[in-house]
């Protein structure tokens, strides 16, 4: 079921003469579609259990066999709307790509209530929960927490990055936990009578005042004798485990469309690739079973964000992170058969002087190149028109906004936050360079009169120094015809002004198609296609961005 798409009619005879299934296309005049209404009423499904090595067997070798087998077509994403955005649903809200966020409210993000106040009451071991230590405990107010802390090898590395990651992935549109940081002493801390822990079996154990001197102990602490933690305040509602990166829960009936072709996933890689999140796995989201309006549904998050921002590289021994899969066919067997003599990029990578930071920086990142740590399939099937969508949002972070957020990770020396803020910066750049010029990037069309507006985002991220759209005739072929003297009888010129903004003429017929492309020089980006209604109160029906 795909109910945001436009009304396709394409033949099969069009197809087999090369004619564009686009060319067809036709949008309903009818208001865009901004929220999704995906919280009937549902019984609660049953948990989904993570396993950890049948997850691997099934990314690294069984399903990535299958999937090869398969030879899938790439697939647009299902859950767009005419204006190829994303709605409001359980699963994404448009928070930054709708409207301006002041710095400190992205700072804050998810966390309006604040860190817990002491004194804690540890009411379990944390367990199987991520790799650092940890525990689970309730605060003098009564909310429950998951607490963190970082490792001695890397002190503020992965605290920070979970408070940091967190707030942008927010302020984008995701689901996410109230992630903190706070400090606390040893005094500060209680057992509940009957907490438990597992052991390295798995079963489970008194949790006592040794286990907790043995997770004190692997943890840093503070000139004054106090810990600094992060605390992941516990969702609402009752957990059923992981969302799967493909097809759908059957247990839920508001689950139609299969995960790997949903907009907000596909482009999640880019804001991945920005933050350096490589540990996109299905144990790092959750679906709750919430009671909301009388109705009980789920809402789907992301969460867990400590090894980003290098974690994984710095924690894990891993430089090849975020250039490699943990098992990556084609990078292991090229370095094989070069005998040594391949240098693969990564190798070229510096550790900085900051233990906080590991070897996270803007220098050596290429956003093409990038890869999360193990095959996360919506990734996979990300087309432009998704990396498009995922680097508007990177790009909607300014430098104001992005210091905001990075001084929530309260690095201890202002050094640090600075080259991460420059670093971020760096990457941001570097992905607009790759995925917003990737298509031609016009965008926040509206109509002004009779004519169509919009600004060439190259141009107004300084992106690109020249803009210039063209406006293609109905039957002009920008891959077959020559640029001769037919091509410029079929093709108009608007320029784009220093900020970015142009205008071009609307028709007067009924249903109209302005199919446009920026041009960089001698360089063409694809054709793009706005649909509208001319008239006397021309508006806007669809837009498609890439033209196929």
């Amino acid at each position: 079921m795909r109910p945001l798409q436009p009304i396709i009619i394409c033949a099969l005879l069009a197809v087999a003469l090369s004619s564009s299934c686009t060319r067809v296309l036709r949008f309903e005049d009818a208001p865009v579609v901004w929220q999704i209404d995906d919280t009937t009423d549902i019984a609660e499904p049953r948990s989904r259990d993570f396993l950890t090595y049948a997850y691997f067997a099934d990314r690294f070798a069984l399903r990535a066999l299958e999937r090869a087998l398969e030879l899938r077509d790439r697939e647009p994403a299902h859950n767009t709307n005419a204006f190829d955005e994303v709605p409001d649903s359980t699963w994404y809200t448009n928070r930054i790509s709708s409207h301006a966020l002041a710095p400190e409210e992205i700072a804050i993000g998810p966390a309006t209530t604040g860190p817990p106040i002491l004194p804690l009451t540890i009411i379990a071991g944390k367990g199987a929960v991520g790799g650092n230590p940890g525990f689970i405990a309730r605060d003098s107010t009564g909310r429950v927490f998951v607490v963190k802390f970082d490792r001695k090898e890397n002190p503020e590395m992965q605290t920070a990055a979970s408070v940091i990651v967190n707030r942008f992935l927010w302020a984008a549109g995701y689901n996410v936990p109230s992630d903190t940081l706070f400090a606390f002493s040893r005094s500060d801390l209680s057992i509940e009578e009957g907490a438990e822990i597992e052991d390295e079996l798995g079963r489970d154990q008194e949790f006592t005042n040794d286990e907790l001197d043995t997770i004190l102990a692997e943890a840093p602490f503070r000139v004054d004798g106090s810990y600094r933690a992060s605390a992941s305040e516990f969702l609402s509602g009752s957990p059923v485990g992981g969302f799967p990166m493909e097809g759908r829960r059957r247990d839920d009936a508001n689950d139609v469309i299969a995960h790997e072709h949903r907009r907000e996933l596909r482009g999640l890689r880019v804001l991945a690739a920005w933050l350096g999140h490589t540990d996109m796995k299905e144990d790092n989201t959750l679906d709750m079973w919430v009671n909301e309006g009388g109705r009980n549904f789920l809402r789907h998050y992301l969460l867990d964000f400590g090894e980003a921002l290098g974690g994984h590289q710095a924690e894990k021994q891993r430089m090849e992170d975020g250039w490699e899969y943990l098992w990556d066919y084609g990078k292991q067997f090229r370095a094989l058969i070069s005998f040594g003599f391949w240098r693969r990029p990564w190798e070229d990578q510096e550790n900085t002087q900051w233990l906080s930071i590991g070897a996270f920086s803007g220098e050596y990142f290429d956003p093409a190149l990038w890869r999360e740590a193990y095959p996360y399939q919506p990734f996979h099937e990300a087309d432009p028109s998704d990396l498009y969508w995922g680097a508007k949002l990177v790009m909607r972070f300014d430098r104001d906004a992005i210091e905001a957020v990075v001084s929530e990770g309260a690095f201890s020396d202002d050094d640090a936050a600075d080259f991460l803020v420059e670093a971020l910066l760096e990457r941001q750049r570097r992905i607009g360079e790759t995925w917003l010029e990737a298509v031609s990037p016009i965008d926040a069309f509206r109509v002004v009169g009779r004519d169509l507006c919009a600004v060439d985002l190259g141009v107004y991220y300084g992106i690109a120094d020249i803009g210039v759209v063209e406006r293609l005739s109905d039957d002009f072929d920008p891959i077959f015809d020559a640029e001769d003297g037919n091509a410029e009888r079929n093709v108009e010129e608007y320029p784009v002004d220093e900020g970015g903004a142009l205008c071009l003429p609307l028709g007067d017929e009924d249903y109209g198609v302005a199919r446009l492309r920026v041009r960089r020089g001698p360089e063409f980006r694809p054709v793009m296609q706005v649909h509208y209604a001319g008239g006397d109160a021309p508006r806007i029906l669809g837009i498609v961005r890439v033209e196929r």
